[in-house]
């Protein structure tokens, strides 16, 4: 936050920069277009299985419903591909729909390009309201309507909701999303349909559908991957990152602290001085952290060994912030035993100076900021998992409870003390309190204006932080949680956290990165899930599956769940997030980087 941009991605630098996965023979031969190239062919297998992959029966468990919604979903993305590729698409919707077809009404509106801004675009055809007789019909005038007749890009659906109704047909809440470029815009147009099915030879058929539709436009540019132009011939970023995490699981010693999950994060920083970003990324116990210094051409060289960061230790959370106050960027990183902050010559290279053992958990990430405004930087550390054994974080304890875990990791406060003395101050500064949660990411912000920075944490398995800066009778900055107080607890699997002011109001709003579930949303919904539970427990289960959360900042101190309306909750299964002026218009997007294991495309959301 303050003293260099730095960007915290608790995933694999592999997925981060879009690249595949590999697994060869030979392995010293890298062939990159395979590697480019999407992982989506029908022949894939387990890396070291052979085979094809085991097909699930969501049937076989006793959840007919979920029978259903894979027939169901079948269906659609059969029609969806078709739509795509220029295929006979209105006959297999047709096929989808029952001889008793009831039709369509569908609403068709537009949203503006934020939901809090006072502005908005307007559908080419007027007309809020669709209903035709035949399907096709009616989603051949949505597509007509908003622009996406040609240019189309994406089609996708996901049903979030089924359940039998008392007649006997199977009610179902389907999400879906066109996107695509037309007019030197991109369009987005994303709705909700709820539909009524028949079972015909077992079968679900559709037999209605009605529901509501948005459509967003941008001038957004688009994004060149320029992973190997800028990296591509450096030697160990081919021998190290071109090759999947199978491979090196399967490589390394597991005492090393290796993992499969690839939490470890990546920092960016002009390290010396030349007014180019260079990236530090952080690396699973047994591959060495590398620093890529950023040429004059915009192609990185490896500096690891040379400038001393290179360790091979398991890192997760890396920081570079000028800790000093000398003009550039030192170094934090967190290593499987604690804290290594280390110094910056000014030329990039580094010396260790300090070290800060946490003994009771791991850290996973690092967020700076002075707290106390004395004009030096302190820093926060979010530590995941209690530290179990020998150090070995990745067979992290089991949640409990799952929806509000409470035996997670101790988190720690460093107060910088000038000439490269840090003092523990989590406990004498409040930040104690609530302080059992699985952390994964914090932020600093002045969210109340008074002049001090405040904290938020964001906890997997359940409640967040909102640590509010207020000053002790001693005149030392003490923190309060007031998440609940304030509207912000967000019971979820918190994966991130920014602040930035998306309706220019000069308020700080909160953007909190969760994980949205399709499957979660219709379990978590039928009676049959959780069987006894009080209402409050279920309703926590069903709200991790919601997705992201924006809080929006009334400047009274207070903040308002604005997720559903301003169209930001599903940012799929979500890991970072960041408010940025993509396109220059003044007004602040969101990134969010989402994904998990890479395998085979199944289509989804």
């Amino acid at each position: 936050m303050q003293g260099s941009r730095t960007v915290f991605v608790f995933f694999s630098l592999a997925l981060i920069l879009g690249l595949g996965s590999c697994s060869r023979k030979d392995e010293e031969v890298f062939d990159r277009d395979r590697v480019h190239s999407p992982v989506n062919d029908q022949d894939a297998v387990v890396p070291g299985r052979g085979g094809t992959p085991p097909q699930y029966d969501p049937g076989s468990d006793g959840w007919e419903t979920e029978k259903w919604s894979a027939d169901i979903s079948a269906q659609l993305k059969g029609v969806f591909k078709l739509l795509l590729e220029g295929g006979d698409w209105k006959m297999a919707l047709a096929s989808a729909c029952a001889a008793d077809f009831k039709g369509v009404r569908m609403s068709l509106t537009n949203r503006p390009v934020s939901a809090l801004r006072k502005e908005s675009v307007t559908i080419e055809k007027p007309g809020g309201v669709i209903e035709f007789p035949v399907f096709s019909q009616a989603f051949t005038e949505i597509i007509d309507r908003v622009g996406l007749a040609q240019g189309m890009q994406r089609a996708k659906a996901k049903v979030i909701g089924i359940g039998m109704e008392d007649d006997g047909r199977i009610s179902c809440e389907i999400l879906f999303h066109l996107a695509g470029h037309q007019g030197g815009k991109v369009r987005d147009l994303t709705g909700e349909w709820r539909s009524l099915w028949v079972l015909q030879a077992g079968i679900p058929k559709l037999l209605s559908i009605e529901g509501e539709a948005y459509l967003t436009t941008s001038s957004m540019g688009r994004f060149n991957d320029v992973t190997e132009a800028a990296l591509g011939s450096t030697p160990s970023f081919a021998a190290q990152f071109y090759r999947g995490q199978d491979h090196w699981t399967g490589q390394i010693e597991m005492l090393t602290g290796i993992d499969i999950g690839g939490w470890q994060g990546l920092a960016l920083a002009d390290v010396n001085g030349d007014g180019r970003d260079d990236i530090y990324v952080a690396q699973p116990g047994g591959l060495p952290n590398r620093l890529y210094v950023q040429q004059q051409d915009g192609k990185f060289t490896d500096r690891s060994a040379t400038a001393g960061v290179d360790f091979l230790e398991s890192s997760h959370g890396n920081l570079l912030v000028d800790l000093d106050n000398d003009g550039d960027q030192d170094l934090i990183v967190g290593l499987s035993d604690g804290i290594v902050l280390m110094e910056n010559d000014g030329k990039g290279n580094f010396q260790t100076r300090q070290t800060k053992i946490l003994p009771a958990a791991i850290p996973y990430s690092i967020a700076a900021a002075d707290h106390d405004r004395d004009g030096d930087l302190d820093f926060f550390v979010c530590c995941y998992n209690r530290r179990a054994g020998v150090n070995r974080h990745h067979v992290f304890a089991r949640p409990v409870p799952y929806h509000d875990a409470n035996n997670g990791g101790r988190n720690a406060m460093f107060r910088n003390d000038g000439s490269w003395r840090f003092s523990n101050i989590t406990r004498r500064a409040g930040l104690d309190a609530n302080n059992r949660r699985f952390s994964y990411a914090a932020c600093w912000e002045d969210y109340d204006n008074d002049g001090d920075l405040d904290l938020y944490v964001a906890n997997d398995f359940g409640r967040n932080n909102l640590y509010k800066n207020v000053t002790s009778d001693d005149g030392l900055p003490r923190f309060e949680d007031v998440a609940e107080t304030v509207g912000v607890l967000d019971i979820a699997p918190g994966m991130s956290a920014c602040w930035g002011d998306c309706n220019n109001d000069g308020n700080p709003d909160l953007y909190v990165g969760n994980m949205f579930s399709a499957a979660g949303h219709r379990i978590t919904s039928q009676g049959r899930f959780h069987e006894g539970a009080d209402p409050g427990t279920r309703e926590k289960y069903r709200r991790h599956a919601r997705g992201n959360s924006l809080f929006m900042n009334d400047g009274g101190g207070r903040f308002t769940d604005e997720s559903t309306r301003a169209g930001v909750s599903i940012g799929r299964w979500a890991w970072a997030s960041k408010f940025a002026d993509l396109d220059g218009d003044g007004w602040e997007d969101i990134v969010v980087a989402n994904g998990f294991v890479t395998q085979q495309d199944s289509g989804d959301l």
